[in-house]
């Protein structure tokens, strides 16, 4: 009957009908209680029938009652019929109406203390019935529950457990009702009283040593309860069961010690629970002092620790004054445990220190020890004793001991919580911890495994202190004479860690250095020590590149920023390395204060480290403001400096651009325009020279040079980029006369120029602008096409916000040349094109931005009409469209059916572009459909593709075979095998024993394959990606059909190329094999896609892809050793063997030989592993690789030594054909073999390149002879 209880508790009953509900649930179940239960209520509901009466929850609340009323007065009553009516009645109380429970309360008492005193063993429902009892009680006086809650109280520690833990269920529910009543003190006195008896019980008792004693089994049984009482307990009981819990830890029971932390645990999770703070910190340090023992299993710790944590901070919220005098005791113990070598309670007790620190250390705390600390500055004379905060940094410090060296790792996770809640106060408390951090730096790699995560805790450090003060505890020591000693690994954690510092410290201090550090390298440089020198020059760079981090929300820019203004212009004017540092530094003052001004920053986004959350705060609007006006005042120096490095150097263009740009929008309108101006008047000074060249060119019959009209055009495009970059600080006036400028020049010949001036305007000309860009289309240069496509995309994007009739105006004008776009040989006009087609679909079907699904479907419509075009390339371009549409909106898919019958007809005509699309259309409607939508089209699509395939283009047959693979994976084998013709079984044949091959072979990898395998399956990224959807090779293909869409940028990418041997087989063409080792700007030029030249990128990409740059290197031989001069500079001379000889820089060292074999080897090696799918090559018939060509003598007639090298050898290496399968291959080895053998006396005093060349004339011979006699 037990069991029926714990599966009623989370049964809900049926509103409509009991009975129906109950038999549902339990009619179909084996056990006898089930069973029992279902006939006793399926009687009771056929007597309600037969009298007519309702079948309510009262109703059968009335017969139960009267039925358990009547058998518990017969003495020879069935027990289990009573267990069924007690479960009948505890399901269906929660149903009645309070309001008639508390009526029938005193007869439903009375009726159950008279059922459990008759009947043994008791029904645990009808312990709920108790409970259920006691809390629908209409008073708190103790008197009228107190019978019913003594008898649930017996039952605590009842010997069985069904009873027993639902009796403690019941206490703890009760003791939940009785919260904020009197009848809570009396009811905790109770099980106190419980407890207490079976405590004497226990001490008292005399068994025997074998036998346990008597009340001990009991007293688990009470603490289990405990588990679930202690927290609703009232506070004077729980401090009285905390003082026995304390006696009974010190017996050091394993049983018993775990149900008391299980126990403490609870009651300190409890926010609402009410505990004395002095005996819980008593019992958490008698905890704290027993956590170390080595004879505790690994658990017992863990959960020691972990209570340890959540006790301390419930004792803290409670009392914070006691909490904290005994937190270093805690720390301490917690630091043994992280002394031990358990994993788990490694975690735990990391886990622990980093909680306390941050919940248990306030700002009255910290102010306490920095006060000691600077009113004791001397240190000798000291003699107070430590603060709590004291102890508590130098429990923290100890954790560099030698003996946490296994878990640094964890240590430093502590150490930074530690120094992140200290913050600036860390200088005082943690100097010595910083300082032996520093010091682990100097140890060896083997020594320190976690280099990694000291250098995140010195950042930490960093973040605190701040780099004024961290620099003043660990100096860079730049200024020693060796630079090992140098703590220049300081300087890469300042780069990353620095947030909110003082510019002015960069200038007093960072550009002192940098100017040190100038003059050691010029002084050594002058020595002629150029490696030393360069050294320096480094360092200065690496100070320099400390700049952007102090520009990261710096504290004191309105003051210092003016300063610096000198040092960084004369930077910029004489150092070009320095180009790219500064102006990132100023971008980024520029557009966090605009940010924090214009409330386009989130001050507590997720995303923000503490550190820079906590720079942050200190920006105000007005901080930002006086920055910006700062910034201001220097923006005339800076925009004269960068605007005259940008006309005279082309490198760091963008930068400098970027920088201008952001300058011009918080500078003064006078300025900016006084510089538009300038260079308005450039441009059209050098517009003007340009028109003049050109009539001269036109009115001169001889053929001149173009160099100087290709100069000009250059110093065009940088004058309108220039121009371009003043935009946001330029006046309505000032933009007109700009798109004068622009006009004419997107009509210009040169692609150079309507580059820059394709996307500017949009606003304020765009009725204009556009009609203007329907004007030059016929005069696009298609190096310019990207950048218009990128003003068109911008058009329409403005559009979109406009009438829908406008929209749709505009979209038709320019659709043909954004389909005409996806067939561009540029990857980047490609990828705009794709981009620009799918936000024309979300500016036309998404409702937040005013669209609606039927303008989706009418965009739809008019890529589809594209299907219908003259050309196959306008058709295939339609198609592609179609396909990139369908894969990004689902709602398109169903549509994309109804074109089918068009795509399997365009499959039919004979054009390999068209197939190409086609084929790519239908990959994509397969990959992104739903199996049902699928299924209805399957037989349709089947025979459409196995039509086409009989018929024409087998370079396609791969394809369409992995397209009936995709259709397999989606819709299953029986389904494809059901629509499949029958003449093409043999097809699908052999794709399910691929299939299957591929399960075996994967079944039988180990256990690490597979899990690469999965890796490399899951990780993928899901992307848009035409090159694989449209390319014409099948076998490249994945096995998952998903793979088809992704970029092929996987994080476990190597693995997924050393797995290839899953792949399809099904081309293995020389194409094929080319393609794969492709990247994929290459493989569109496998497309019949013309390689785009001007695309430097793509062109570098092409020639190392296709082995050019490895064929044209050099081979590392013996006597190329290059020559350089004192300076470290190449030297490379003219004419061959003319001119100085090589140095021998081998001569002197008979080991760098060695070292170059080695090192050719390991080149070959490399290679070889590239090639590894390629055949290998023969060198020759009889397979020698090294003749000892070298040691030949032109005026003798056998071998000579060289100096310094080897004694002339040659070899003859095993062929590899004696381990061949065919017998004669081996027989012919074996024959080579022993022929060297055989002319070993008649090729004596020969040189060993003339003899083997004579042997491998004659082993040839003997070959064609064999040859010729086997053919005979």
């Amino acid at each position: 009957m037990a069991t029926i209880e714990m599966e009623v508790s989370q049964f809900q009953v049926d509103e409509t009908d009991f009975c129906d509900s109950v038999l549902s649930r339990f009619s179909n179940s084996i056990q006898e209680e089930h069973q029992h239960l279902c006939t006793v209520l399926g009687a009771m509901s056929q007597e309600l029938k037969e009298q007519n009466l309702p079948t309510t929850p009262v109703t059968y609340f009335c017969t139960t009652c009267s039925s358990i009323d009547r058998l518990s007065s017969d003495p020879d009553s069935p027990t289990h019929i009573i267990d069924s009516l007690l479960t009948i009645l505890s399901m269906v109380l929660p149903r009645i109406s309070p309001v008639i429970l508390k009526k029938k309360r005193e007869y439903l008492s009375e009726l159950v203390v008279r059922v459990f005193r008759s009947k043994s063993p008791p029904a645990a429902s009808g312990l709920k019935c108790i409970s259920h009892l006691l809390m629908i009680r209409e008073s708190d006086n103790w008197s009228d529950v107190s019978q019913l809650y003594g008898l649930l109280l017996s039952f605590i520690t009842d010997p069985h457990s069904k009873v027993r833990r639902q009796s403690h269920v019941c206490i703890h529910d009760t003791l939940q009702n009785f919260q904020g009543s009197s009848a809570l003190a009396p009811a905790s006195e109770g099980i106190i009283n419980t407890f207490e008896r079976y405590l004497l019980l226990a001490g008292g008792s005399n068994a025997a040593a074998s036998e346990s004693p008597k009340g001990a089994q009991e007293v688990l049984y009470i603490l289990d309860a405990l588990k679930e009482c202690l927290p609703l307990m009232s506070m004077k009981s729980t401090t009285t069961v905390l003082k026995y819990l304390k006696t009974l830890l010190e017996l050091h029971q394993p049983l018993v010690s775990r149900r008391i932390m299980d126990s403490l645990n609870v009651l300190c999770l409890d926010p609402t629970s009410e505990v004395s703070p002095e005996v819980l910190l008593e019992l958490l340090c008698s905890l704290a002092l027993s956590v170390s023992g080595n004879e505790r299993i690994v658990d017992d710790i863990t959960f020691m620790t972990r209570l340890l944590d959540v006790g301390m901070r419930k004792v803290h919220s409670l009392d914070r004054k006691i909490c904290i005098v005994k937190l270093p005791a805690i720390f301490n113990a917690l630091g043994d445990v992280l002394a031990c070598e358990h994993e788990e309670a490694l975690h735990a007790a990391t886990e622990a220190l980093k909680s306390l620190i941050n919940a248990c250390i306030d700002l009255n705390l910290i102010k306490q020890g920095v006060n000691h600390i600077t009113t004791n500055a001397d240190m000798e004379t000291r003699r107070s004793r430590p603060t709590i905060i004291e102890k508590l940094c130098a429990t923290i410090e100890s954790l560099l001991d030698y003996r946490f060296s296994t878990v640094w790792d964890m240590s430093f996770q502590v150490i930074s919580t530690m120094f992140n809640k200290l913050g600036e106060n860390s200088s005082y408390l943690l100097m010595g911890t910083l300082k032996g951090l520093a010091d682990l730096q100097k140890l060896p790699d083997e020594d320190l495994i976690y280099r990694k995560q000291l250098h995140e805790c010195i950042g930490s450090a960093l973040v605190a202190m701040g780099p004024e003060i961290f620099l003043s505890i660990v100096p860079l020591k730049l200024e020693v004479e060796d630079l090992s000693e140098a703590n220049v690994w300081i300087l890469p954690i300042l780069k990353q860690y620095t947030v909110g510092a003082h510019l002015s410290f960069f200038r007093e201090s960072i550009l002192n250095m940098i100017r040190l550090m100038k003059q050691k390298s010029r002084m050594l440089y002058l020595e002629g020590r150029i490696v030393s020198s360069r050294s320096y020059d480094a360092l200065v760079y690496s100070l320099w590149s400390l700049l952007p981090s102090f520009c990261n929300y710096p504290l004191d820019t309105a003051e210092s920023f003016k300063d610096m203004e000198k040092a960084l212009c004369t930077a910029l004017r004489e150092e070009a390395n320095l180009c790219g540092i500064i102006c990132s530094s100023l971008q980024i003052l520029i557009q966090q204060n605009k940010g924090i001004l214009e409330q386009k920053i989130d001050l507590n986004g997720s995303d923000n480290s503490i550190s820079k959350q906590r720079a942050m705060a200190r920006y105000t609007p007005q901080v930002a403001g006086d920055n910006l006006t700062a910034l201001k005042s220097s923006a005339r120096e800076f925009l004269s400096v960068l605007s005259g490095k940008f006309l005279k150097s082309a490198q760091d263009a963008g930068c400098l651009q970027s920088t201008i740009h952001e300058l011009a929008s918080v500078a003064d309108k006078e300025i900016v325009t006084r510089f538009f101006r300038n260079t308005m008047q450039k441009l059209l000074k050098v517009t003007q020279e340009v028109g003049n060249a050109e009539t001269s060119r036109n009115s001169n019959t001889m053929e001149l040079d173009n160099s100087s009209n290709g100069s000009l055009a250059v110093v065009r495009a940088q004058l309108f980029d220039l121009a371009v970059s003043l935009l946001p600080g330029l006046d309505a006036k000032e933009i007109d006369l700009l798109f004068v400028a622009i006009k004419p020049a997107l009509r210009d010949d040169e692609g150079l120029i309507q580059k820059k001036n394709c996307d500017t305007f949009l606003s304020s000309r765009f009725e204009e602008l556009l009609k203007l860009m329907i004007e030059v289309l016929p005069s696009c240069h298609f190096s310019a096409k990207h950048h218009r496509l990128e003003c068109l995309y911008s058009l329409i994007v403005h559009a979109s916000k406009g009438e829908s009739e406008k929209r749709c105006d505009i979209i038709s004008s320019f659709l043909t040349e954004i389909i005409l776009a996806l067939k561009e040989a540029n990857k980047k006009t490609r990828n705009r094109a794709y981009d620009m087609l799918v936000q024309i679909g979300h500016a036309c079907g998404d409702e937040e931005k005013g669209g609606k699904k039927e303008n989706l479907h009418q965009f739809f419509n008019m890529v589809a009409a594209g299907m219908a075009g003259e050309t196959p390339h306008m058709i295939s371009a339609a198609v592609k469209g179609l396909a990139r549409l369908a894969y990004e909106f689902s709602d398109l898919v169903s549509t994309t059916y109804n074109l089918l019958p068009s795509t399997f007809l365009l499959l039919k005509r004979k054009n390999r572009e068209i197939a190409k699309a086609n084929l790519g259309l239908l990959k994509v409607l397969v990959a992104k459909s739903q199996t049902e939508g699928l299924q209805m089209h399957l037989r349709s699509m089947v025979e459409g593709l196995l039509n086409w395939q009989d018929s024409t283009k087998n370079q396609f047959k791969a394809k369409v075979k992995l397209l009936l693979e995709m259709l397999v994976k989606k819709c299953g084998m029986d389904a494809v095998k059901a629509v499949m013709p029958e003449e093409h079984m043999k097809l699908l044949t052999n794709i399910r024993k691929i299939k299957e091959r591929k399960e075996r072979n994967l079944a039988a990898n180990s256990e690490e394959t597979r899990s690469r395998q999965s890796k490399a399956t899951t990780s993928r990224l899901s992307r848009w990606n035409h090159t694989k959807i449209f390319s014409s090779i099948g076998a490249e293909d994945s096995e998952d059909s998903d793979a088809e869409y992704t970029d092929g940028k996987t994080l476990s990418g190597q693995q997924c190329k050393a797995n290839l041997h899953f792949n399809s087989k099904a081309s293995s063409s020389r194409m094929h094999k080319a393609a794969k080792s492709l990247p994929e700007d290459l493989f569109d030029q496998l497309e019949d896609e013309p390689l785009d030249l001007l695309d430097q990128h793509k062109t570098r990409s092409a020639l190392r892809s296709t082995g050019g740059g490895h064929h044209l290197k050099r081979k590392p031989g013996l006597e190329d050793e290059p020559e350089i001069d004192s300076e470290g500079r190449l030297i490379i001379r003219e004419g061959g063997g003319g001119g100085k000889p090589r140095r021998e820089v081998s001569s002197s060292n008979p080991e760098s030989e060695d070292v170059r074999s080695q090192a050719g080897s390991s080149h070959k090696t490399i290679n070889s592993s590239i090639e590894k799918n390629r055949k290998r090559r023969k060198t020759s018939d009889s397979g020698w690789a090294y003749t000892g060509g070298e040691y030949a003598s032109k005026k003798a007639a056998g071998d000579v030594k060289r100096k310094d090298r080897l004694e002339p050898y040659a070899y003859w290496p095993l062929d590899r054909k004696m381990m061949s399968r065919r017998p004669e291959h081996r027989a012919a080895a074996r024959k080579g073999m022993a022929s060297v053998v055989r002319l070993t006396k008649k090729l004596e005093g020969k040189s060993v390149s003339s003899a083997l060349s004579s042997k491998g004339l004659r082993f040839k011979r003997v070959q064609k002879k064999s040859s010729k006699k086997k053919s005979k």
